[in-house]
């Protein structure tokens, strides 16, 4: 068991390095600089407070069933986050450097992953036709995570599949 952790491992590490140290430039910089903030709270709570106030008659719950997926899936993140206190990847690697500054210390799983994905799925059950663009800019915050220095790839998939479970969850729960 030693041996196959180990191996997932250094597999994170191989992974994180890429992402972080091969393909750097400025002009990528600014690009995920940016694209964070599309899993972070104050654009998520925007985009939630528009769909909660938004009054539709093709999707009345909508903005209910957002508020619900963020709030639940974040509480689970912060439990898992407290519980096994993994440090990021810029306090633990020697040779990385972070261009955003987290809320908070802990790495594993990723809140912006999560919050992202969470949108994401929510969103696409409501308009099925944006499902690929929805999910790709997930996607997109996923990997900036990554590329800015704060997470781990497990960081991310663990977020991707919290963000799964908790959608297809409290979507399954209002359908009923």
């Amino acid at each position: 068991m030693q041996k196959f952790s180990n191996k997932i491992i250094a597999a994170d590490y191989l992974v994180f390095f890429y992402f972080h140290t091969r393909i750097k430039n400025s002009i990528i910089d600014k690009f995920f600089l940016l694209i964070t903030y599309l899993g972070g709270v104050r654009f998520l709570s925007l985009l939630t407070f528009f769909f909660l106030f938004l009054k539709s008659d093709s999707q009345p719950m909508l903005g209910w069933e957002l508020t619900a997926v963020l709030l639940s899936s974040h509480f689970f993140v912060h439990i898992l986050k407290r519980l096994i206190n993994r440090k990021r990847p810029y306090e633990k690697l020697a040779g990385t450097k972070h261009l955003v500054e987290p809320f908070e210390s802990y790495s594993f799983p990723s809140g912006h992953t999560t919050a992202s994905f969470a949108a994401a799925v929510t969103l696409s059950f409501a308009f099925p036709q944006l499902s690929i663009l929805l999910i790709f800019t997930a996607f997109l915050v996923a990997v900036s995570r990554i590329y800015l220095g704060v997470h781990y790839p497990s960081d991310i998939l663990i977020g991707i599949i919290i963000a799964l479970i908790f959608s297809f969850s409290i979507h399954s729960f209002l359908i009923i």
